[in-house]
């Protein structure tokens, strides 16, 4: 979360998605001089929020905001649906099961309960949305079918490391000092929400991440086998350069810059554990390829210009807290520029290993 107030949820925030090969493709043989459409390809999306949109500035709702909505806060701007309009000439079934705040026990075997669309009272405060709770979701899996030939997966960062970067932002609220989480982690406080006390680099979680992968992107083989498996990583989220980040800003509100320095190094932790582990799935035969994010929004992380940026900050402005003026809650994730590049990046290699079908 984002502040004590304002709530971070990288997955609810990130990103497993299965996806339909689409358009571009030429014709799949001649016959008598005679092009022969491609086979049309069906397309599943399976992630969290990095995945499905959530913030207003990647798009405008999926579904009407009100009683009967899934809760789950898709985007019509997020990579999915940009994905399935580019490559519309191809594509026959597709389904979108993004959800925000999905972790890899949502898609693999747990039912989720979205919590929906937050919003800020006029003193900052993040409110719950009104209409929650929401029906429970099945795990995203099941939406795979045998007769998947594309599928873009961006997941993993709920497992642990947002409920990390919310205690972070309570943490470093309440002082100066520049390394107050890791100094909470090293001291037990976290071991409540499963972060042990001698692991400054969260080595196991993560290992722990990078196992759950490894079963994931080997039942999508077996509930699909003829398809291909995308992995989409996060991007560059926190700046190289803290100085970029105003304390107590609309961007990442009370986080100290020792702090912001050693999450940006966990969440790289993640993206290599995620792409070391989609490549160890497919030297087993099975059809899986990393597509990197993080390379290309260096520089466009949370405390970039606003003409620059790909990824938001906590809110859209910040406002004087009793007057208002705050904004929607962006909770820290990818806009509209950052999903236009993934649907770009995807479908460039999709029309690629599917050219010839």
């Amino acid at each position: 979360m984002c502040s004590k107030t304002v709530g971070l949820a990288l997955g609810s925030a990130a990103v497993v998605s299965v996806v339909a090969v689409g358009t571009g493709g030429s014709a799949a043989a001649d016959v008598d001089g005679v092009p022969v459409p491609a086979p049309r390809l069906s397309m599943v999306n399976l992630g969290d929020s990095y995945s499905a949109g959530y913030t207003r500035l990647a798009g405008d709702p999926a579904e009407p905001d009100e009683p009967g909505k899934s809760g789950c806060e898709r985007t019509l701007g997020s990579y999915p649906y940009l994905l399935k309009d580019e490559l519309a000439g191809r594509l026959g079934r597709t389904v979108n099961v993004t959800c925000g705040g999905a972790d890899t026990d949502d898609v693999l075997v747990t039912p989720q309960s979205p919590a929906g669309h937050a919003s800020l009272d006029r003193t900052g405060l993040l409110q719950a949305d009104p209409l929650a709770p929401f029906p429970a979701r099945p795990p995203q899996i099941e939406a795979v079918s045998p007769d998947a030939d594309v599928i873009t997966i961006g997941i993993g960062g709920n497992d642990y490391f947002s409920r990390l970067v919310a205690a972070c932002l309570e943490a470093d609220a309440v002082g100066d000092d520049p390394d107050q989480c890791q100094d909470n982690l090293k001291a037990g406080e976290y071991t409540g929400i499963g972060l042990p006390a001698d692991d400054p680099l969260l080595e196991r979680p993560k290992h722990a991440l990078a196992g759950k992968y490894r079963t994931m992107l080997d039942e999508l083989a077996a509930r699909a086998p003829h398809a291909r498996v995308y992995v989409v990583g996060y991007p560059s989220v926190f700046p190289a350069d803290t100085g970029t980040c105003a304390r107590n800003s609309q961007e990442l509100f009370t986080l100290n810059r020792g702090d912001i320095t050693w999450l940006r190094q966990l969440l790289d932790g993640i993206n290599a554990a995620i792409a070391s582990t989609t490549a160890g799935a497919a030297g087993r035969g099975v059809p899986a390829e990393f597509v990197d994010t993080h390379r290309a929004t260096v520089g466009r992380d949370a405390c970039a210009p606003r003409g620059t940026k790909w990824v938001e900050g906590c809110t859209e402005r910040i406002g004087t807290p009793g007057v208002g003026g705050w904004g929607e809650p962006a909770l820290i994730h990818p806009n509209h520029r950052y999903h236009q590049y993934v649907a770009g990046q995807l479908a460039q290699r999709i029309r690629h290993d599917f050219e010839r079908r």
